[in-house]
């Protein structure tokens, strides 16, 4: 019993996050921050770029290196990793470096008051869901969990239907994952080691009940991890680091795109630095009213005000941050000729949590870094109507939880929408809990199917009757490619304003898999065109 409470204990991050009060710049908020009431003209950039994410990564080295200046707008803070490995915080032991602007660490697994401070991890509340998001010089590549698969090609050339398949299948998916340095866990290694006997166990109940498993790709170096696990190297993916940062092994974006990208000399950052607007000026160009945000007090303490003025402004602020400037610049009249797809079409990417307790031995050492899943989404489902892809998630508390965790991509086709709201001033979320009943379904099968042969109960420890549906990790939408805006990402009645980011694709049409290979393939795609037709 003092086991089962201590897990208890640990798990309530994962049961109650909305004890974590973060506070987002993408949030809703009815208090208004006080602004400075002296204005910085900044200058004027040929090209800015808002947000460091997949997209902005992206859009940054394709540009610079092909001589084209950038500035890039980062809302988070750089964090550069140290040779002493103290640049982040671990899970288990989560300090001020965790979360952003937030009394509590926004995830799991143990909730302890922390210091307010731009932290990694930002935890966006709305009314019934609850938005991850990176809050970092890379994004969400410094807090996710680096699992990299392409999108299945029947669901994206449903999506996308107009877009040359065979295009992105033979190049800009593969360069994407080049570019990233995905690999994949060596199998002697994985069957071998202690530290993915929870991924073993839960695949062994899988098998018992006649569920298909499959290994997929990750960002990070396993040549690294075989070595932490020697003892040869400091243990960051063997050390609990994963949601707050790895100070080793995982190619975070600053590694990636970012690094070649500054490489070239053409690219500028400036990071704490909030965009509140976009305003379409009489000559063309684009002005942008930004918030540089201080290190105390939260994201309503603003250190001062700057005006940058751009030729091209290039939007990757996330599927939230992108939506949410555009409805407030458009709510504001400072964009007077965006159309009616601004804000739609939003979706969590189906995810849903849920796991069983008490059923094998899941190890008392496990990396953070998932390698495999259960694929009930492809070819035949035994029966069942609903499309779920379960990876086989970690809980690396270091004791033995008797528990397996699945963070579960299914199939739902219901969609919300972001919409300013007048009496607020603010961009709200319309998404009612209601609407992941597909997913919580599916989710229900999948256990039910699982404890028929192999016993157990459901994770009601962790989350509210065993399924954690009010949040997610993938949002998806609200600027979608050919409604909001042209084939390559241009705004429809801007055309130099350009999404590249998570927004770009429909609820969850990231076809069952953590859409980030999905935004850089085709951010890639995009650019390409972008700098033959615009820039000459």
């Amino acid at each position: 019993m003092q086991r089962r409470e201590l897990i208890k204990a640990m798990s309530l991050g994962l049961g109650a996050i909305s004890t974590s009060a973060a506070v987002s710049g993408c949030q809703t908020l009815a208090k208004q921050p006080k602004l400075p009431t002296t204005v910085t003209q900044a200058g004027h950039f040929p090209n800015i770029i808002v947000g460091s994410g997949y997209g902005g990564a992206v859009s940054a080295l394709r540009l610079s290196e092909k001589g084209h200046q950038v500035l890039i707008l980062e809302m988070g803070m750089r964090w550069d990793r140290t040779p002493e490995h103290d640049t982040f915080c671990k899970m288990i032991t989560a300090d001020k470096r965790s979360s952003w602007f937030s009394n509590m660490p926004n995830a799991p697994p143990i909730p302890i008051p922390i210091r307010k401070y731009p932290g990694v991890l930002d935890l966006i509340e709305y009314d019934d869901m609850k938005v991850f998001a990176g809050r970092a010089y890379g994004g969400g590549s410094i807090v996710n969990g680096a699992i990299a698969i392409q999108p299945r090609r029947a669901h994206f050339e449903a999506v996308f239907p107009w877009i040359d398949s065979d295009e992105m299948y033979d190049i800009y998916f593969p360069k994407a994952m080049e570019e990233l340095k995905v690999s994949q866990i060596p199998e002697s290694f994985f069957n071998q080691s202690e530290h993915y006997e929870f991924t073993r166990s839960a695949e062994r109940q899988a098998e018992k009940a006649g569920m298909k498993t499959e290994f997929f790709g990750n960002s990070y170096d396993f040549d690294y991890m075989q070595r932490e696990a020697k003892g040869e190297v400091y243990q960051s993916g063997l050390g609990g680091e994963v949601i707050y940062g790895n100070n080793a092994g995982k190619y975070s974006l600053g590694l990636t795109y970012l690094k070649g990208a500054e490489a070239t000399g053409n690219v500028t950052v400036k990071t704490l630095r909030k965009v509140n607007s976009i305003q379409a000026l009489d000559n063309e160009q684009l002005r942008l009213e930004v918030h540089v945000l201080n290190t105390t007090g939260g994201i309503d303490n603003i250190a001062s005000i700057e005006h940058y003025t751009c030729d091209k402004l290039f939007l990757n602020a996330g599927s939230t941050g992108t939506s949410e400037l555009l409805l407030k610049s458009q709510a504001e009249s400072k964009l007077n000729h965006l159309n009616e797809h601004i804000g739609q079409h939003w979706g969590p990417n189906g995810n849903i949590m849920t796991g069983r307790n008490f059923v094998h031995a899941a190890g008392t050492t496990q990396s953070t870094i998932p390698v495999k899943g259960i694929n009930m989404w492809d070819g035949d489902r035994g029966g069942s109507k609903y499309k779920i892809f379960a990876e086989l998630a970690p809980l690396p508390l270091g004791l033995e939880t008797w528990t397996t965790l699945y963070l579960a991509i299914t199939d739902n086709p219901e969609r919300g929408n972001y919409y300013y709201d007048k009496a607020t001033k603010t961009v709200k979320l319309n998404w009612k809990r209601e609407q992941n009943e597909y997913s919580v379904n599916a989710a229900k099968e999948l256990i039910e199917k699982l404890a028929k042969v192999n016993g157990g109960s459901i994770s009601s420890l962790l989350f509210t009757k065993g399924f954690g549906d009010d949040f997610c990790y993938h949002p998806l939408g609200g600027c979608v490619l050919g409604l909001a805006t042209d084939g390559v990402g241009r705004v429809k009645g801007h055309k130099n304003i350009y999404v590249q980011d998570g927004a770009l694709i429909p609820g969850s049409g990231s076809a069952g898999v953590n859409p980030y290979v999905f935004i850089t393939g085709l951010a890639e795609r995009n650019v390409a065109t972008i700098l033959k037709e615009d820039f000459g």
